[in-house]
């Protein structure tokens, strides 16, 4: 049988009591040791590679977000004022 981690953490849930009295139960994780080796590699493979992070994705989406509500509302602005144009036309 092949070797084994055992990674161990508190799954706690805000809105729901699961398993002790502060409502958070301990969960085990057991990976074997192959896969344990292969994820360190995908990390270090990674962690070179210099690419696009989490953080960075965080920051794009943030300013995606900012930019399509600003051209969101141009947009409606600029129907508006379209409209009252239209009347007055």
């Amino acid at each position: 049988m092949s070797k084994e981690l055992e990674i161990t953490t508190k799954f706690c849930h805000p809105y729901m009591n699961f398993g002790g009295e502060d409502g958070c139960s301990d969960v085990v994780l057991k990976v074997p040791q192959k896969e344990v080796i292969k994820l360190q590699s995908v990390a270090n493979s990674s962690s070179e590679n210099k690419g696009f992070s989490a953080s960075d994705f965080i920051h794009h989406a943030d300013s995606f977000s900012f930019s399509f509500g600003l051209v969101l509302i141009f947009y409606l602005i600029a129907k508006s004022v379209g409209a009252v144009l239209t009347i007055f036309k």
